[in-house]
């Protein structure tokens, strides 16, 4: 599903945007960084959940271990998570940790607690506040593959639905304790079930792909509309709070579902892009770096420069495009030197052993 590396592409971009310039004006005017965000959130929900059914169907066949599978699948995950995590947090700890709250609370970042130390703290100049995300997706690991693998097949169907309520609900719990910036696990499982629906549906019920796709473009037009309304209120607003995240990813769904199978014409010819689909494979090391290029880097090039005696005036947009440059240069040098090689030891971990293979998705 190559597509999706291309709307991997956009949600990282949204992200950088949304912490580059400032909030609600211009280009920002949007909630960039919810809808990059959710948009990772959904393919999160879809490819983990797909890959969970797939191995409990192996195991109900007698073909695979209830132990064994669990932990391939961890390990893979930590693989592909772990090490750029731990090298980025460590970084920032001994170069320069008075950017975060790291140097106070360690246990937090090292434990992948650190959206609960957010929730406390409330501190979004954090150089790391970004890492709230991965944190979620890391507890959200701990949990998700115990339920999808025991489950008794006919219930699971109840399960997802369960995950998008309580969602909606638990951001709703937030809201009357005067917390609204939804950094806690539960506060994101219906963009991971909305994601975790696709998967079912297709692994578990693939005769009823066409209808399914036919209800969620009617939907998701209902969800647009929703979406706009909610524009014209307040960030506070309990319909915002409640139901933005829902709507986008309803939205984000929708176009993951339709890029998932291939989508055709002049999208699927941007979606088909070659730059695009580079720029989602490195996209980690794009979310990871990009706080830390445009205060840590650019001003270590800026120093260099006037070192060797080039000195550079940058404006506000030739800084950001300068700091793009060099961001996508940092993501590619740790993909191809640090992320990939140790990615690649998956294959040691293979879900199936027979078509043992090097693996270099990024899922």
């Amino acid at each position: 599903m190559p597509q999706l590396d291309s709307l991997r592409t956009f949600a990282v971009l949204l992200v950088v945007v949304y912490h580059w310039f400032p909030a609600g004006e211009g280009i920002n005017r949007l909630p960039n960084g919810t809808i990059g965000v959710m948009v990772f959130f959904v393919i999160s929900g879809f490819l983990i959940t797909k890959i969970l059914l797939d191995n409990r169907n192996r195991i109900n066949a007698g073909q695979s271990k209830l132990g064994d599978t669990y932990r391939n699948f961890f390990i893979r995950r930590a693989l592909r998570i772990f090490p750029l995590y731990y090298l980025a947090i460590t970084f920032v700890l001994v170069m320069f940790p008075q950017t975060s709250d790291i140097d106070d609370h360690p246990l937090y970042y090292y434990l992948y607690g650190y959206n609960i130390l957010l929730h406390k703290t409330g501190n979004w100049a954090d150089i790391l506040s970004p890492f709230w995300t991965l944190g979620v997706e890391e507890q959200l690991y701990f949990v998700w593959p115990w339920i999808v693998l025991l489950t008794p097949r006919h219930a699971f169907k109840w399960v997802i639905p369960a995950m998008i309520l309580t969602g909606v609900l638990f951001r709703g719990y937030g809201y009357t304790q005067g917390n609204l910036d939804g950094v806690l696990t539960p506060a994101s499982f219906d963009a991971f079930g909305l994601g975790a629906l696709w998967a079912y549906t297709v692994t578990e019920k693939p005769d009823t792909i066409s209808a399914f796709m036919k209800k969620l473009s009617i939907v998701s037009i209902l969800a647009l509309a929703g979406f706009i309304g909610l524009l014209f209120l307040p960030g506070d607003h309990i319909a915002v709070v409640l139901f933005q995240r829902l709507l986008i990813s309803t939205l984000s769904l929708f176009i993951i579902t339709n890029a998932s199978l291939g989508i055709r014409g002049v999208v699927g010819a941007i979606l088909n892009s070659s730059v695009l689909q580079y720029i989602g494979r490195i996209s980690y090391g794009i979310y990871v770096f990009h706080m830390i290029v445009p205060d840590f880097f650019m001003p270590l090039l800026m120093r260099i420069m006037n070192r060797i005696g080039l000195p550079i005036t940058l404006t506000f947009w030739s800084h950001r495009a300068v700091s793009l440059l060099l961001l996508l240069i940092v993501a590619s040098l740790s993909w191809y030197f640090f992320e990939k090689p140790i990615n690649d030891l998956k294959r040691f971990f293979s879900y199936h052993k027979s078509t043992d293979q090097p693996v270099q998705s990024v899922s």
